[in-house]
Parts: C-alpha cells; sequence; structure tokens
C-alpha cells in the first residue's frame, strides 16, 4: 500500500509532530462463499427489515390505505369492494397484530 495514508511512516526523518504516524491496517479473514446468498461478495445482504424495521412498517400501512384507496375506483359492482376491504382489513389486523407482537417482546427483554 505504498503511497497511501495506510502506509507506516518511517521514523527515520523525525519533520512531523509526535503522535501523527497511521499503524498499518491488517486485513481480515477471508470470508467463505455461500452458495445460498450470492450477493454477499459484492455488497450488502440482507432483509428491508434489518435495514429500516420502521420504514418497512411505514411502507406496509401505505400499501394498506392505497389498498382502501382503491375502493373509490370506478367497479361495476361491489364485489371487488369487498373483496378489496375484507384484504386491507386482513393486512391492518396482521400490521396491528406484529406492532402488539414486537412491542411485547421488547418489554420482556432486559
Amino acid at each position: 500500500m505504498a503511497g497511501t495514508s495506510l502506509e507506516r511512516r518511517s521514523s527515520a526523518g523525525d519533520d512531523e509532530p509526535h503522535g501523527t504516524e497511521v499503524a498499518r491496517v491488517q486485513s481480515g479473514a477471508v470470508a467463505s462463499y455461500n452458495p445460498d446468498a450470492p450477493s454477499e461478495e459484492w455488497g450488502w445482504h440482507g432483509s428491508w427489515s434489518q435495514m429500516a424495521p420502521r420504514g418497512s412498517r411505514i411502507l406496509l400501512w401505505v400499501g394498506c390505505i392505497g389498498i382502501f384507496l382503491l375502493i373509490l375506483g370506478p367497479q361495476e359492482s361491489n364485489v371487488e369492494n369487498w373483496w378489496l376491504a375484507a384484504l386491507g382489513s386482513l393486512m391492518a389486523i396482521w400490521l396491528v397484530w406484529r406492532e402488539v407482537h414486537l412491542r411485547k417482546e421488547r418489554a420482556r427483554r432486559p
């Protein structure tokens, strides 16, 4: 790593003030290849809920509201409205249950 700031500077020419030396960085262990998750080689590998747990809940609530807004569309019969209301209600019930479950789990942790 010649010519970089990570290179250990020699103490032969003491022109620089003390404490400005940069220690050499040791590379870590080589990660083994996981065929189930090939994206680990080139980037972040995880789920949206790990990266932004609050953001995933917000997006799910936006989707739930979007389902209810579809009821305002130009349906010819009320069958579509009943299906949309049922799907939106099930989604809202699931989101509330999940939030209650997460809060109970957080309360149990020390």
